[in-house]
């Protein structure tokens, strides 16, 4: 037996019982016990004898709607006077309807054999509906062959709103309503059909229900139409606008692409002259030194002929000083920009100096490490002003106070440990200069800085209010390999070095110096072909 379709007999039996209905003719177990009763809100409509009510819904159960056909009939009660009983009859169809006319024909007949075999002088004879005798419409096996799908089936959306059609019922005029109220089934739970008077008088005065004429009616079949036509409308609009919106959005972002790509352009070309520029660099490198060396020579050789130290000591500080400054400015190349706009280089770390000398020519030095600290040229120099110069007249015009005319007495790096170890104390950090925070004796000198994301990891593990020496063991902590293998033996240069780039991220209280704002510049030491 098909399952697409089915019947459903019931009616109102009493004490007991009350309202019941069953299930016959097919049907799916899963789908009936969720069906919505039929039962009459009698508060809202009321049958009389020789009354008949049509009706039509749809409701959804599981992935399935369910169209129902109804007819309902006065019939009494056992040993009941009670007003409004009824017995009734449904063709309940799934996810599909046949012609209206099958429809009515099998209703019809189904519901008045209902009526002559279980109703007796008005009365109905059984006390549930499972009990009912019912028998199989003539027309029963058609319904299969006419059945048909229905498109943009939905449900009611407000609930508890019902339409009362005061009407003509006859099969033609009922085949023509039922066909027309289908637009309607997605704005009421539930559409009845009457022609009878009395009823139509009852819903009216109660109020519960809507009730209108066939001109109402029709006035409502219009109204449904023009809103699925205004949805329609609505979701047209919608999906241009949508369109519309994506000419927009694709020219942004090809906008900014373009744009993009035209930075990165223009940051290649940047860069290429950067390097460019840098590799003539190291030409000027090697033709500076080639020259400075060729002085030097012309100094001996001065020396060496007619041993005037004064002229010759003037020429060779006025060479030097124009040599170191213009090494200064051949090694910075500077660094190669960013090609994406987001993004920006910050690796640079504090730059190593050329060797020790350079920018040390004009710091002096005292007389007992003096042949730790002079570089090359400085010895060579004064090798030879030692080899030229005899006795101790030469010595006392060298010699001023046990240090070298011309040169000041090299800065002494205040000795801290009679402070806490957790302080960097004012005669440390106060007045540093990048050239004095690369003299700290770091071994080896930090060559690069932690990138955002891992001075980023530093910033969430350490807390403001934290001790300078306890953010040190979270940054070796964090960064084993790059921070802690080179300078876990030297903490107070690390710690001084580290106050000296995040100066204004510490506060010195008494003894102690606190962290009070984000680090953002954490020195540490790659080596050459790592990758970090």
């Amino acid at each position: 037996m098909d399952n697409t379709y089915f019947f459903s007999a019931f009616g109102t039996f009493g004490n007991p019982n009350g309202f019941r209905q069953s299930y016959f003719l097919g049907g799916r177990p899963d789908l009936a016990k969720n069906i919505r009763t039929f039962d009459l809100k009698t508060d809202a409509v009321k049958l009389f004898p020789d009354t008949r009510i049509y009706g039509m819904r749809i409701e959804s159960v599981g992935s399935s709607y369910l169209i129902s056909y109804v007819v309902y009939t006065f019939a009494k009660e056992q040993n009941s006077q009670r007003g409004g009983t009824f017995i009734g009859s449904s063709l309940i169809f799934v996810d599909k309807i046949a012609s209206e006319s099958l429809i009515i024909s099998a209703l019809d007949e189904f519901h008045q054999y209902l009526e002559e075999h279980n109703v007796t002088d008005g009365t109905i004879t059984i006390n549930h509906s499972d009990k009912f005798s019912v028998n199989m419409p003539k027309d029963y096996d058609k319904i299969h062959l006419n059945a048909r799908e229905v498109e943009g089936l939905t449900t009611a959306q407000s609930g508890n709103n019902y339409l009362m059609v005061y009407t003509e019922t006859g099969q033609p005029q009922l085949q023509s309503l039922f066909s027309k109220a289908v637009d309607l089934l997605s704005s009421y739970d539930m559409i009845y059909f009457t022609e009878n008077r009395e009823v139509g008088e009852f819903v009216q005065q109660k109020g519960i229900f809507k009730i209108v004429d066939l001109n109402g009616f029709e006035r409502e079949i219009q109204k449904s139409h023009e809103e699925k036509s205004r949805l329609v409308n609505t979701c047209i609009h919608d999906l241009e606008k949508e369109k519309e919106n994506l000419k927009e959005d694709r020219k942004t972002i090809i906008d900014n692409l373009e744009k993009q790509i035209a930075h990165n352009e223009r940051k290649h070309k940047e860069n290429e002259q950067k390097i460019s520029e840098s590799k003539g660099g190291i030409k000027d490198i090697h033709e500076e030194f080639d020259q400075y060396a060729a002085k030097i020579d012309n100094l001996i050789s001065a020396l060496k002929s007619d041993g005037k130290v004064e002229p010759i000591r003037k020429k060779h500080l006025e060479s030097r000083k124009i040599f170191a400054d213009k090494i200064r400015l051949s090694r910075d190349i500077g660094s190669i920009g960013s090609m994406g706009s987001t993004y920006s280089l910050n690796q640079s770390g504090p730059k190593p100096k050329l060797g020790n000398s350079l920018e040390d020519f004009n710091r002096g030095n005292s007389h007992g490490n003096k042949e730790s600290r002079l570089n090359g040229y400085k010895i060579a120099f004064w090798s030879l002003l030692l080899l030229t110069l005899t006795g101790i007249a030469g010595c006392l015009f060298f010699l001023d106070g046990g240090k070298m005319l011309g040169f000041p007495a090299e800065e002494t790096i205040v000795n801290a440990e009679n402070k806490s170890n957790d302080t960097v104390t004012a005669e440390n950090t106060g007045s540093v200069t990048p050239e004095d925070a690369q003299a700290l004796n770091l071994n080896p000198f930090p060559n690069a800085e932690l990138n955002e994301n891992d001075w980023r990891l530093v910033s969430k593990k350490a807390s403001f209010g934290m001790k300078i020496d306890s953010l040190i063991g979270i940054i070796n902590k964090e960064n084993p390999s790059t921070i802690k293998d080179y300078y876990k033996h030297q903490k107070k240069e690390y710690k001084a070095n580290l106050y000296f780039l995040n100066e204004k991220s510490f506060q010195v209280r008494g003894s102690d110096t606190i962290l009070i704002d984000t680090l953002r510049r954490i020195p540490n030491y790659i080596k050459s072909g790592s990758v970090h």
